[in-house]
């Protein structure tokens, strides 16, 4: 019996140079080539109709960002949440400063890696390719920071702290919907988280949600 020399061919795993990275070749551009292809099949009015959707999805989305970027100010022009934070004795300064330490770690972390490291040294997606374990990192200690704040602020907001803690991160990150992209848009929105800081200067009210401490009985 003769026998039969089989061949296998190499399998190329390589990727072509076009799709190398994840981002070059990500969901946004699979979905453009996705589009292309459906809207050949699809009749003028069809194709009409798909670009009012885009469009009333991309004005909903606009919509929903301003409504929490407002709902943010409204939140911070209301409680001055900035002044009672500092001036109120109810805060538990514990919980306070170690959450105040977990954000400032958050903060420099997402500068240096969204400005020095992208911005500056020109790396792409330093969080995903120089420092992998940085997100999930940050992940960690952003969560630890959400609960140290609710109970350092809980005797002053009591129930309301979450919501107001909810408001103002949904606020912050549609704020980038108004911003320009790449570095200007970068530094505004560090622009933004610092200068909310000092809006306590500009309310002339001393907040309307918090509690006050109970005035001390002094003996006569």
């Amino acid at each position: 019996m003769s026998k039969r020399n089989k061949v296998y061919g190499k399998v190329d795993t390589e990727e072509p140079p076009s799709a190398h990275g994840l981002h070059k070749r990500g969901p946004k551009k699979a979905l453009e080539d996705s589009d292309t292809e459906d809207e050949a099949n699809l009749s003028e009015r069809e194709i009409a109709k798909k670009k009012w959707v885009k469009r009333l999805n991309w004005i909903w989305r606009k919509i929903m960002a301003a409504v929490w970027v407002g709902l943010a100010c409204f939140t911070i022009w209301y409680t001055n949440f900035f002044r009672v934070i500092w001036e109120s004795p109810l805060v538990n300064r514990t919980y306070f400063y170690m959450g105040l330490a977990c954000l400032t770690f958050n903060m420099t972390m997402l500068a240096y890696l969204a400005l020095w490291c992208a911005e500056v040294q020109g790396i792409e997606n330093p969080w995903e390719t120089k420092h992998p374990k940085a997100i999930p990192v940050m992940a960690v200690v952003g969560f630890s920071t959400l609960w140290l704040f609710f109970f350092a602020f809980w005797p002053v907001w009591g129930m309301m702290t979450f919501v107001i803690q909810l408001v103002f991160f949904l606020g912050f990150i549609n704020s980038g919907h108004f911003l320009p992209s790449g570095t200007p848009g970068a530094v505004l929105m560090f622009v933004i988280f610092f200068g909310a800081f000092f809006t306590s200067e500009f309310i002339p009210h001393e907040g309307l949600a918090h509690y006050t401490p109970r005035p001390s009985v002094t003996p006569h």
